[in-house]
């Protein structure tokens, strides 16, 4: 995959249609996610994803991602995605890319035709789609309200992605439940696996993991990637806006 950022990897790890429908939200606008990225053990970097509504009722949802401390050293990134999809189906109409990595730099616009099943990008044109078809964040919000309640261990999601002019069907499963320790405190927590390509990232199959809170809001509250050059490390580092209590044990 292109240009593959810590964030970027949070987020397609969360990038997965569940089994069901859930009848109710799990989350509002006005919902702020703060989290923590380590490389090996140093601080490394923050990420915030935001959420608001449009006056046309669509929901926007915006995320930033950055390197702080030593790390810039060796790797000075800004990234910032954005997403507006319609509040019950996630689907979107419009995506923002615009990148910041070192010496890199890369901006798109696209917006979405369910109708037709195209998109266009202004850096790429018009490209066929399948039927249902997500951006990166727009796809974190659908997996958050599809929900996981009739999930057994080892099943298998899939979904299909958008990102720099690549159509991407991503694979998940499913690993059971644990319970995860961050800084905000130890939770109740839905273990998952995404299908990785062995070789070019990643040495094995399960180099890759993320956990989400097993509670009404499925937040993510952690990702972990094993990587050819180390380990990385995504925490949920604080919260707020959130619409149900959290699943803290303590």
């Amino acid at each position: 995959m292109k240009r593959l950022t810590v964030f970027l990897g949070l987020v397609l790890s969360c990038a997965i249609v569940a089994i069901g429908q859930q009848t109710k939200s799990p989350y509002s606008a006005g919902e702020n996610l703060k989290f923590s990225l380590y490389y090996g053990i140093m601080d490394g970097g923050e990420a915030v994803i935001s959420l608001d509504k449009t006056k046309s009722g669509e929901y926007h949802a915006k995320a930033t991602a950055k390197t702080v401390g030593m790390v810039r050293w060796f790797l000075d990134m800004n990234d910032v995605y954005e997403s507006y999809f319609d509040e019950k189906t996630c689907k979107p109409s419009k995506s923002i890319r615009n990148i910041k990595e070192n010496s890199y730099k890369s901006y798109d616009e696209v917006t979405f035709n369910h109708t037709n099943n195209t998109l266009h990008s202004k850096k790429y044109g018009t490209v066929n789609t399948p039927k249902d078809i997500f951006d990166i964040v727009s796809s974190l919000y659908l997996m958050r309200r599809n929900g996981f309640k009739n999930m057994k261990v080892n099943d298998t999601l899939t979904t299909e992605i958008y990102f720099d002019n690549e159509l991407y069907t991503f694979q998940v499963i499913y690993k059971g439940k644990e319970k995860v320790s961050t800084k905000m405190g130890t939770f109740n927590a839905l273990k998952f696996q995404p299908v990785v390509e062995v070789g070019r990232v990643f040495r094995h199959e399960d180099d890759v993991r993320f956990w989400v809170s097993d509670d009404d809001n499925l937040l993510p509250l952690r990702a972990e990637f094993e990587v050819l050059i180390g380990s990385i490390k995504c925490d949920l580092l604080s919260c707020s806006g959130v619409k149900y209590p959290m699943a803290k044990t303590k």
